[in-house]
Order: structure tokens, then C-alpha cells, then sequence
């Protein structure tokens, strides 16, 4: 995973000099005829990649210096709505609200532009009056993305236009916000949105954007929603590094899920059949047990393999000491389980799960096996 974010990064930053590394013909053929050789970090990854399904997809270059520090550029939107909370507002103030700032800038024509992501799914959709555009971007663009897209691309249509002046809607209060700060860690397409708005300003057209709160039944919002939803046209753009680099993130877990889901055997697995970050203890000590209790490694249950003795056994039961037999099965126990557990037979993903059971280690020190562990 670090190895693709690595690649994806300098895929990203025009002219890293990896980007221009490959292998020639000969040592293609030496390295397919010895495979006991290790491929050089770009090829290796090149193939991951392939098989992630994304060897085909072109990463957006990023220009640290596009905007030097005494020629940033002001972006500023209104918001005709800031007063209003959406979720004590009636809809149709909010649409009279609209009515009277269409009003006010009735001289602009009207540009709205939204993004939509599924499972599998991203689009973006742009209404032109009287024209409507709707174009589907690749899955690994984030939503942030999806609703900067379309922005970029009414700006490419108000280029060819005769109008001279526009007002572009979007209900995403995320994409303006990321184009009112220009940095180093801008989104690349909110860059160019800010490039192109310069050199069209630059021309003589004059335009504004505006916040609109969504699905308050503004129908013009409405159908560039729909739209964004229904896009069939394929928008052939570069997808940004930090797209490609969450996208891979969650295509390796599914992959290593997929594999987890199939260790069905495995101790740990019904213990944890989801792969996730554990609930950390603050106390390394209790961290370090609670681990070796999870997988079942112990000083008491596992001490017999490094001297070559035999392996403990339960009196009682006459079957090999395990930590699920003491904890969960083994009789002996079970007036201690009911004190601390409210239950004679609890199982470990009650007891060692996400969040552990809180008496856990109060019944180990009850049993005398906490500090054999």
C-alpha cells in the first residue's frame, strides 16, 4: 500500500524523475527468464497496480508553484441562504430566497452544476440552459472531486460563449470552500477552476458563484442532481493522486477482508472477523496480554514447547489447557465466570472482541492464571 501512495506521488509531481524510468527490452527478457530476480520498484509496482485495475488511469500532475505567494488569487461566493438553518426551513423559503436573488442578479445567466457518488459510481452534472451535460467520471474520484468537475466544465462552456456575464450554482459548501484556499495542499482541479476563472475574468466575462442548499426543490438544482446521477458520457480527465491513493487503500482491504474471511480456522478470526484498528489500552502491559490472550499464546499453555515437555492438561476435564478452555468452558471456573461474566459460558468474542469484557483481567487474578500469561 505505501509502495503504490509512493508511486501515485511521483506519478503526480511533473517531471519526477521516476516517471520517465523504464526497463529496457534485455533486462525485460532476463528478469522474465530468471524470476528468482527482484523487479526494480517501478516495474513491481506497475504490476500491482495492473492488477488493482488501474493500470490504465492517468494521475492529474500537480504544480506546487502554480500560485507563488504574493499572486494568490481571492475567491469569494455568496450565500444568500447563510441565515437560514436547512433543517428548521421550509423549502419554499428557501425558494423564494432564490426567486429574489435570480431577481437581483437577473443580468446573470444561471449555471448549475452538481456531483454524485455511489458504489461503483461517480458523475457529474452541469445544466447549460437550455443545453444539460452529465459526464461520469472514474470510482476512484472522491465526491469532492465529482462536485469540482463540473464547475471546471462550465467554465469551459462560458468560454464559448457570447454572454459575458454568469452566475454559477453548486450546493456543495465542501468545493467552495476548497477553492477560498490556495495552498500547497489545494485540490489540483480546484486549481485549475481558479487558473481558468482568471483568464476568463481576463477576458471580459465576469463571473459569480453561488452557495444553493440542495433537494429543497430549486429545479434547476434539481435536475443538474439528477443528471450528475445519470451520466453516461465518459469524462476523459487525469484522476487526482489523493483520489487513487483512498481508492487503493480501501481496494487492499477489501482484498485482505476477502482473505481474512476465509481463515475460518483461525482463533482470531472468530474473535475478530472484521479487519479494523483495535481499541488501544493506554497501559502497554495490559496492551501486551490482552494480545497474547487474543491469539491464544501464553506462558502457561505454550511454555511446553520451549522446554520439550508435555502439554499441560486440565484435571478436570482431561483435554489440553487452552485459554478458551479456562476462560470459557473448563467448570471449575464457573462461579468465578458467573461473579465476574453474569454468565457460566461466555464466549471470547464477548469477552476479547473490539471493546474487551471491563472484568476481564479482575477474573484472571481471581483464577490465579493472570500473571501466567
Amino acid at each position: 500500500m505505501l509502495s503504490a501512495h509512493y508511486y501515485f506521488r511521483t506519478q503526480s509531481v511533473a517531471n519526477h524523475p521516476l516517471q520517465h524510468l523504464s526497463l529496457p527490452i534485455g533486462l525485460r527478457r532476463l528478469y522474465l527468464a530468471r524470476s528468482f530476480n527482484i523487479l526494480p520498484f517501478c516495474e513491481r509496482i506497475k504490476n500491482v497496480i495492473s492488477h488493482a485495475g488501474l493500470g490504465d488511469v492517468k494521475i492529474k500532475k500537480k504544480d506546487l508553484l502554480t500560485f507563488p505567494p504574493w499572486d494568490a488569487p481571492c475567491f469569494s461566493y455568496m450565500n444568500p441562504f447563510s441565515t437560514f438553518d436547512k433543517s428548521s426551513t421550509a423549502p419554499v423559503i428557501f425558494q423564494q430566497l432564490f426567486a429574489s436573488h435570480r431577481h437581483q442578479f437577473s443580468s446573470f445567466d444561471s449555471i448549475f452544476t452538481d456531483g454524485s457518488k455511489s458504489e461503483g459510481y461517480v458523475g457529474c452534472g452541469i445544466i447549460f440552459p437550455p443545453d444539460t451535460y452529465s459526464y461520469r467520471l472514474h470510482a476512484s474520484c472522491s465526491v469532492l472531486t465529482a462536485e469540482l468537475v463540473p464547475i471546471f466544465c462550465a467554465l469551459q462552456k462560458i468560454a464559448g460563449s457570447q454572454q459575458r456575464q454568469f452566475c454559477t450554482y453548486t450546493d456543495s459548501m465542501s468545493a467552495l470552500e476548497a477553492l477560498c484556499h490556495a495552498d500547497k495542499r489545494m485540490h489540483p482541479v480546484a486549481e485549475d477552476i481558479l487558473c481558468y476563472m482568471r483568464e476568463l475574468q481576463a477576458q471580459g466575462f465576469k463571473i459569480l458563484v453561488c452557495w444553493v442548499p440542495s433537494h429543497v426543490g430549486i429545479v434547476s438544482n434539481e435536475q443538474a442532481d439528477s443528471a450528475a446521477k445519470a451520466a453516461s458520457s465518459i469524462w476523459q480527465s487525469p484522476v487526482p493522486c489523493h483520489d487513487l491513493k483512498i481508492f487503493t487503500t480501501r481496494h487492499i482491504h477489501s482484498l485482505w477482508q476477502e482473505s481474512w474471511d476465509l481463515e475460518i480456522s483461525n482463533k482470531l478470526h472468530f474473535i475478530k472477523p472484521r479487519i479494523n484498528i483495535w481499541t488501544i489500552i493506554p497501559i502497554r502491559a495490559a496492551d501486551v496480554e490482552l494480545t497474547r490472550l487474543r491469539i491464544g499464546h501464553t506462558r502457561f499453555t505454550h511454555k511446553y514447547l520451549l522446554f520439550g515437555e508435555r502439554a499441560p492438561e486440565c484435571q478436570t476435564c482431561h483435554t489440553t489447557f487452552t485459554v478458551a478452555h479456562i476462560l470459557t468452558e473448563c467448570p471449575t471456573f464457573n462461579s468465578y465466570r458467573m461473579t465476574y461474566f453474569n454468565s457460566s459460558s461466555p464466549n471470547m468474542k464477548e469477552l476479547f472482541g473490539d471493546y474487551p469484557h471491563p472484568h476481564i483481567f479482575e477474573f484472571l487474578k481471581a483464577i490465579g492464571f493472570y500473571h501466567f500469561i
